[in-house]
């Protein structure tokens, strides 16, 4: 794995050590230049978790992929640059009605500096965080995109984002470290169960300085920060939406290419791919 070709497809600068700043200035790059996306799901093609499929894909292929890849390169990548990283699992409360005990489908790091730890997560889709947060439970925290908080609740911790004037629960998580066979397992279920959102449906997001973008299926959003300026006091509350359907194919692969930074290439059956969407009920 080669930790430059990685630096570069992520756009960073300056010298890469296990320092708080590196961490933050990759946390930032990294959704940025990575889209969140499951196309490999959506046309029934192997999610691979082997470290080098995965850098192979994300890396030198110009593709993205979901959480278990996004975060697998992550802490590939800090544990090479020194960091002590441990993974853990999660239970998505996002869009899922209150208290329901949904399974442990979402990969999150706990990365250790000095004396604090910091939970780091290049993965959650359209609510990708785009700074570490301190496990600092009941603090709010700015990041150069929307608001959060850690809440605890015995050895429980819930994420939560900062929307439309209210507190909004992303996932629930615990300490004890995940192991790469955990995540085999819920990555073969994410990746093919016919009831997964990942197999039924076309899933992509990607961050800039002063915008989401975002697309489900033939739904695109782009949600823009009023008089954003990127940094740490631009919040979720002054966001814009707007909305488009996308009509045919061409439309998709443009966005594909041009806004998401997507890469098809000889990997990927492009006329499966359209097939599949087109036939999206």
């Amino acid at each position: 794995m080669d930790i430059s070709s990685y630096l570069q497809r992520i756009g960073f600068s300056g010298t890469a050590d296990n320092s708080l700043a590196t961490l933050e200035q990759i946390h930032q790059l990294h959704p940025r230049a990575i889209a969140f996306e499951n196309i490999n799901s959506f046309v029934a093609e192997r999610v691979s978790l082997q470290v080098n499929d995965v850098f192979e894909k994300l890396v030198n292929q110009g593709r993205g992929g979901y959480c278990f890849e996004q975060n697998l390169i992550l802490a590939e990548i800090l544990k090479a640059l020194g960091f002590q990283v441990t993974e853990h699992a999660a239970r998505v409360l996002w869009r899922s009605p209150e208290k329901t005990e949904m399974a442990r489908t979402h990969m999150l790091l706990k990365v250790d500096i000095a004396e604090q730890s910091w939970i780091a997560d290049v993965g959650f889709g359209g609510l990708t965080m785009t700074a570490p947060l301190r496990l600092d439970p009941g603090a709010v925290q700015k990041t150069p995109n929307e608001t959060f908080r850690i809440l605890q609740e015995g050895d429980e911790f819930t994420i939560a984002v900062s929307l439309n004037g209210g507190w909004k629960q992303m996932y629930v998580f615990d300490l004890p470290p995940q192991y790469p066979v955990d995540f085999e397992m819920a990555n073969h279920y994410v990746a093919t169960h016919p009831q997964s959102h990942f197999v039924n449906n076309l899933v992509m997001a990607r961050v800039d300085n002063q915008c989401r973008h975002a697309l489900e299926n033939r739904t695109y959003n782009r949600y823009m920060l009023e008089g954003g300026t990127g940094d740490n006091s631009v919040t979720e509350e002054k966001v814009e939406k707007q909305s488009q359907q996308i009509e045919d194919f061409d439309q998709l692969l443009e966005l594909l290419n041009n806004t998401f930074n997507v890469e098809l290439d000889e990997n990927i059956d492009v006329s499966a791919l359209q097939k599949r969407w087109e036939n999206l009920p």
